[in-house]
């Protein structure tokens, strides 16, 4: 049986990638943050430690050998604060992934698997994007993306020293269910459910389910070449095809207004100001404004090749999204803009 350490277990990939774990009969302890919301855990067979990645010596005390360390712990940041947010940021992103890596060396864990992201990938224009040899925070935008090229540089390094066994995986943007803590994408699938996305941008991006970066993080797991990273990317969709992809699910035939980008990057640092007042995300933000405009065109080949990636329909997953909003999130949920919907009461984790 294998015996698995996970951070970052009630996160959008956290808590399917702890639930397939489950399902395959692998013995799993969960690092939570203290008074953490433990709703995505409810009933399962796990053992939970209250901690902080940040604090060195609680970890190098809870990290035993023989273990798979699953590190999917992070900050994101996608309003770009000042200096006092990114130092936040680089404490998580940065100083948290090195006090996990340091542990699994001095502890003699079995494997590290670390969930990077495509956003430290420099997107260079009109070429397809492949997994990075090299690491440079400087060509990256936005702090979340630079403090994850700091890190995914670590982990690489150490596993290159032959310090580690650790496989890193990169994936691009997640969409689909058990979305508990409502992620930047799921925010986006909700207000378009309840009606309140006013207009649409230019521009798009890669999506792929949460539930196939799942099994790629597991096979990468158990059969990934250490210190080898993999791209876990599916289908580049435009945001206006994004709504037609909700509009064909919701039954609903009318497209929001197309804004000017020049206008939103304008406006976008008042836009931060006001959602992060309301305790909201902002569906435009500026570091969302970049990404959606930079190349996206992330191959996956490597992944299928060597970790059996497979990807569903990007209609699959938005479909999936709103039926376990509707009935996971009653009370975000506005059930006059849906009358006629009748979502699936059961969503699968496969």
């Amino acid at each position: 049986m294998r015996d698995c350490f996970v951070t970052g277990a009630t996160g959008h990939i956290g808590n399917v990638l702890v639930k397939k774990m489950l399902e395959k009969g692998y013995r799993v302890t969960v690092l939570c943050l203290p008074n953490e919301d433990l709703t995505p855990l409810e009933g399962l067979n796990v053992s939970i430690i209250y901690g902080d990645i940040t604090d060195r010596d609680f970890v190098m005390k809870s990290i035993h050998e023989g273990q798979d360390v699953f590190h999917l712990a992070a900050a994101i940041d996608i309003d770009d604060g000042g200096k006092d947010v990114y130092d936040k940021v680089y404490k998580i992103n940065v100083e948290g992934t090195k006090n996990i890596v340091d542990a699994c060396i001095e502890n003699k864990a079995r494997r590290l698997i670390y969930t990077s992201s495509v956003h430290i990938i420099e997107p260079v224009k009109d070429v397809v994007l492949k997994e990075p040899d090299v690491f440079d925070d400087s060509k990256i935008f936005g702090n979340y993306s630079k403090t994850k090229t700091i890190a995914t540089k670590y982990v690489i390094d150490k596993s290159r020293e032959g310090l580690i066994d650790a496989v890193v995986v990169y994936p691009a943007g997640v969409i689909g269910p058990f979305d508990y803590k409502i992620s930047e994408m799921g925010q986006v699938v909700l207000d378009y459910l309840n009606g309140k996305l006013a207009g649409y941008v230019k521009g798009g991006y890669n999506f792929i389910d949460v539930r196939d970066v799942c099994d790629a993080i597991i096979n990468a797991g158990e059969i990934g070449k250490s210190g080898e990273g993999y791209i876990l990317s599916g289908t580049e969709c435009s945001i206006k095809e994004m709504i037609v992809c909700l509009n064909t699910v919701l039954k609903r035939k009318k497209l929001p207004p197309k804004y000017a980008l020049w206008f939103l990057k304008m406006f976008a640092k008042l836009s931060n100001a006001y959602y992060k007042a309301r305790g909201k995300k902002p569906v435009f933000s500026e570091f969302s404004l970049y990404t959606l405009n930079a190349n996206a065109n992330f191959s996956n080949k490597k992944a299928v090749e060597n970790l059996g990636l497979k990807t569903r329909e990007v209609i699959k997953s938005f479909k999936d999204a709103v039926d376990w909003f509707i009935v996971n999130k009653k009370d975000l949920i506005n059930f006059n803009k849906i009358k006629d919907y009748e979502p699936n009461q059961n969503i699968s984790l496969n």
